[in-house]
């Protein structure tokens, strides 16, 4: 009986230093943002999809149709970078252009992150006004 009370109080002991990570961020979820009083959304599934909500009209995922064609929405992130990068990649089933809209990011919490587009085709290396914004996940 003794073995095991000190088994015990060792593993507890141990338990006591051990340092848990803290959950790493992920960008899953609904984002809202609000610019000029309008709001719009981005949602980016677990399985990869991403959709894009504004003025009621949503689109996206895996099978949508915009101006007569019919395509899929996903994203890329990456992680490791600081500000982060995240890629919306628009394809389309005629295998025409695809589309990519070029971000960064950077969380100011796990439910708050800033962005910032490039409208140029180049990624954005800087938070600039009139192409930054901040989101507030309303949904995991």
């Amino acid at each position: 009986m003794k073995k095991i009370t000190s088994l015990f109080l060792l593993v507890f002991t141990l338990t006591a230093f051990i340092n848990i990570p803290e959950q790493e961020f992920s960008i899953v979820g609904t984002w809202e943002g609000i610019d000029d009083e309008e709001v719009g959304y981005f949602i980016f599934q677990e399985d990869g999809y991403a959709f894009i909500q504004r003025n009621g009209e949503k689109f996206g995922g895996k099978d949508f149709d915009i101006e007569g064609k019919k395509g899929s929405m996903y994203y890329e992130i990456d992680y490791s970078k600081d500000p982060m990068e995240i890629d919306i990649v628009m394809e389309f089933s005629d295998n025409s252009a695809q589309k990519r809209l070029l971000f960064i990011v950077k969380k100011i919490t796990n439910d708050k992150i800033h962005m910032a587009v490039g409208f140029s085709g180049e990624r954005p290396t800087t938070f600039k006004e009139n192409e930054e914004l901040i989101f507030t996940r309303v949904q995991k």
